[in-house]
């Protein structure tokens, strides 16, 4: 059985440090769940900042730890890395990994800043062989998974318009909510925007989207209404609701009757979203099953580059007044989330 090697570039707080966290419940973090998982071992990682390298190896074990990920790469024999910074460097830091002899790269959200960025990350893995999977989580949450089957099951007949209200800003933790749209619905056709203060690193907005399938989805993301997050999947015959509470509620209508949602089975418990927990577990395990058969994960880089399209098309509709904006995007350019070159975040170890 093949034990996988592991190097992490950047060690804040998905990739480790929300592990302090303790209402998150454990594993929650990139690290933790190598750790967690008997298929890995993490032997490398990468930060500028020396409390947090410092901290990421009494945690976890790991003796080589690097101020550079360059050096990291370039010195260590890894398969898998794991990108876990703020999404300027993604692009170069995961066409370094895709050449460096790496199986398998899994990257946080958001993929990249632009288009061309993720075009280009996606092109590298694919030419090098290497599994690109994108960290929006839910796609592995077992209820997320119900919500589709019953949709492809026409459990509500078919599946006509989606709302979606939350509150963060687009390009962030947006792109969790649009990829998940994309997960029930398909493909994207056209859309329209409309920001909340544009100038902002990661404005929030609202918007629509009209999908391939004639599905029609209006969004909410100025305010939330109050609402971490809330879709509303409604069907000819039914409909699906799913609020972040804590638990998560999932709820299906049938026919004009609330039925029986799927049980959530106990070997999925532990590492289900809105139970306190963290779905990590489940991507490492599937990122596993990938390198095993030679396969895609459930999150490919084609996926992340479409939920970044998505959160770029509300941003292109302000820019040009609000137009609608057909897919593909033509403007390949268009940036999101732009920090200083130099950023670095501010995040730290609460105890060395």
């Amino acid at each position: 059985m093949t034990v996988y090697r592991v190097g992490i570039i950047g060690c804040g707080r998905i990739a480790s440090l929300l592990e302090q966290e303790s209402r998150r419940g454990n594993p929650n973090t990139h690290a933790g769940c190598y750790d967690y998982c008997d298929r890995t071992q993490i032997v490398a990682a990468a930060d500028a900042n020396p409390q947090r390298r410092e901290a990421f190896g009494k945690r976890w074990g790991v003796t080589s730890l690097y101020i550079d990920w360059q050096d990291m790469i370039q010195n260590e024999d890894l398969d898998i890395i794991s990108v876990c910074t703020y999404p300027i460097p993604h692009r170069d830091m995961v066409i370094a990994a895709a050449s460096s002899g790496a199986k398998a790269i899994f990257c946080e959200k958001a993929m990249a800043t632009t288009l061309r960025e993720a075009d280009e990350m996606v092109d590298v893995c694919r030419q090098n062989k290497v599994v690109l999977s994108i960290n929006h989580t839910r796609r592995w949450d077992w209820q997320c998974r119900q919500v589709k089957d019953i949709l492809q099951q026409e459990r509500i007949g078919t599946l006509r318009a989606i709302t979606l209200h939350f509150s963060a800003g687009l390009a962030n933790n947006g792109t969790h909510y649009f990829d998940l749209l994309r997960f029930f619905a398909g493909d994207v056709r056209w859309a329209v925007g409309h920001l909340v203060d544009p100038d902002s690193l990661d404005p929030s907005g609202s918007g629509y989207f009209h999908f391939e399938n004639d599905v029609q989805c209006l969004v909410n993301g100025s305010s939330g209404a109050g609402a971490q997050f809330l879709y509303e999947l409604i069907g000819n015959k039914g409909r699906i609701t799913i609020a972040n509470t804590r638990p998560c509620q999932f709820q299906l209508w049938v026919d004009g009757k609330m039925a029986d949602f799927p049980s959530i089975p106990a070997n999925q418990q532990v590492n289900t979203i809105g139970m306190g927990r963290c779905v990590i577990p489940l991507s490492v395990e599937e990122l596993i099953e990938a390198l095993d058969h030679n396969r895609d994960t459930i999150s490919t880089g084609e996926d992340g580059r479409a939920a970044l399209e998505m959160v770029l098309a509300l941003h292109e509709s302000e820019r040009q007044g609000n137009v609608r904006v057909d897919f593909p995007m033509q403007s390949r350019d268009l940036q999101v989330l732009v920090r200083p070159d130099n950023f670095i975040s501010t995040a730290v170890p609460q105890n060395i």
